[in-house]
């Protein structure tokens, strides 16, 4: 039974289609929409579809670090941030047809919430979908009721 979820394809399993920002997003924006959504990251996306990384509540804090002189950012600051400036551009991915268990085991080894599904065609990924721990726990919890 469990041999099933191990080898189960991520496409099953992940969010197809995911609420992605744009790289020019403002951080203000982007706060409207976790507050609405309630998620912990989005996938960057630029306009042809292709990801070029992933904002989380986490990148957002770091903007909040005082200087030297123990001064806070300006919010007005903070507010205006594009994306492309706080967001990582590195993300671990998955493929649609990677078995869940890699993306659980990707997920424990590096902390994250949420991986994107990609599909590589050469030059920069193209979004499929996005996993996140809920996904792989929801999988699993199907499989155990089978």
């Amino acid at each position: 039974m469990l041999q099933d979820m191990a080898t189960m394809p991520v496409h099953q399993v992940m969010t197809s289609s995911p609420m992605t920002v744009h790289p020019m997003t403002t951080v203000d924006e982007l706060l409207i929409l976790f507050d609405r959504h309630d998620y912990n990251a989005f996938p960057v996306v630029a306009s042809d579809g292709t990801l070029r990384g992933i904002v989380s509540k986490l990148d957002i804090l770091r903007l909040l670090h005082p200087d030297d002189q123990f001064r806070l950012p300006d919010p007005k600051v903070i507010a205006a941030t594009r994306v492309a400036d706080i967001m990582r551009p590195g993300t671990v991915t998955l493929e649609p047809e990677d078995p869940v268990v890699t993306a659980a085991e990707l997920m424990v080894s590096t902390g994250l919430r949420s991986l994107p599904v990609v599909r590589r065609n050469g030059g920069w990924p193209v979004l499929m979908g996005i996993v996140s721990r809920g996904d792989l726990l929801r999988g699993l919890r199907f499989q155990l009721a089978e």
